[in-house]
């Protein structure tokens, strides 16, 4: 247990939370349909015009590796928990993989940091610290809506926060 009591703790919401994920899973299983298919006359075209035939099994490749890492992208992020910290001395985030069967801690004292970056976007907003040791990402999208909360607190603690959207200037 802690000394100090914890002024702001942020549990991530569940992936299915997530703005726009029906209709992302949606597409997702409409381009593996697309993949099959195309990878199917491919077959029938290598047989008719060879070049042909493999530059379409060429693209219908890039692209199955494409939605490959993308498809494990999104896994790996539902299978992420993120309990994010605020205290008046430091910031501290836990990402719990369930997939990997790993927990790892990051944290910075509130002090060192020089600014944070904000990244204010619906559906991967996320702030950046940059301090002299480390640079922390914290993604705030799974916590919901509560990014607005870390950003006062922030602002309270005397914490510079960049807005890369309003085209802040970024302190050297």
């Amino acid at each position: 247990m802690r000394a100090e009591e914890v002024k702001i703790r942020l549990v991530s919401d569940g992936y299915s939370q997530r703005r726009g994920l029906a209709p992302l899973i949606i597409a997702l299983i409409f381009c593996w349909v697309f993949v099959a298919i195309w990878f199917g006359v491919a077959c029938f075209v290598v047989f008719k015009l060879l070049a042909f035939g493999l530059a379409l099994f060429g693209s219908v490749i890039l692209f199955t590796l494409y939605l490959s890492f993308f498809t494990r992208t999104l896994i790996r992020d539902s299978c992420s928990n993120y309990v994010f910290e605020l205290t008046d001395k430091e910031a501290v985030l836990t990402v719990e993989d369930r997939l990997k069967h790993k927990r790892s801690t990051q944290m910075v004292l509130l002090n060192d940091i020089k600014y944070a970056e904000y990244y204010p976007y619906a559906d991967s907003a996320c702030i950046i610290f940059h301090a002299p040791y480390i640079q922390m990402e914290v993604p705030l999208w799974p916590m919901g809506s509560h990014g607005q909360d870390v950003l006062d607190f922030l602002y309270g603690r005397g914490v510079r926060v960049v807005n890369v959207q309003s085209d802040d200037k970024i302190p050297d």
